[in-house]
């Protein structure tokens, strides 16, 4: 009924798996099982509970031990999702960031384009906010994209048409 000790409260972690999905929180014995059945690699992402930033699994030093005891990965094995080439060039896994990308494009159509720009503006700090949240994501650049273009574009004939608006005002 006292404090606890480290051996009573062993420190929790959750992890990304190779198909994207966030796993845990599970004891850092866990973690060494997972390892030993190459189920957790050094690449893994890893985030100890109560931390707000990810890591890769080979950074965290309570368990470089146990990566250098590990059985080296098979050759030949497929790379984890989140690392494929598609997902770079179209970032699936981050609908916000890529639909952000697209109506920044579109936004550069006149009148039309304020709705999409303020709208792919939005969208690509969500797309940024979850890809902070989901490291395996993607979607970096398509969300900047939109967050600039759709930025400069929405916010740009927002202006003109205003400016519009207020000289025709004037002139009557």
């Amino acid at each position: 009924m006292g404090t606890l000790t480290p051996a009573s409260n062993p420190a929790m972690y959750k992890i990304i798996g190779t198909d994207g999905k966030e796993y845990g929180p599970v004891a850092a014995d866990v973690l060494r099982g997972w390892l030993a059945q190459g189920r957790v690699s050094g690449q893994t992402q890893v985030r100890a509970e109560g931390a707000t930033d990810w890591k890769r699994f080979d950074q965290l030093p309570e368990f470089r031990a146990d990566l250098a005891a590990a059985p080296p990965p098979v050759v030949g094995t497929s790379a984890p999702a989140g690392n494929d080439g598609l997902n770079v060039i179209i970032p699936y896994k981050n609908v916000r960031a890529l639909v952000a990308y697209y109506l920044g494009v579109f936004s550069l159509i006149p009148f039309v384009g304020i709705p999409l720009g303020l709208a792919g503006f939005v969208l690509g700090i969500l797309g940024l906010r979850y890809r902070r949240q989901h490291p395996t994501a993607g979607g970096v650049v398509h969300a900047w994209i939109g967050i600039i273009l759709g930025g400069i574009c929405g916010f740009g004939w927002l202006a003109l048409v205003l400016l519009g608006v207020i000289a025709a005002l004037r002139t009557h």
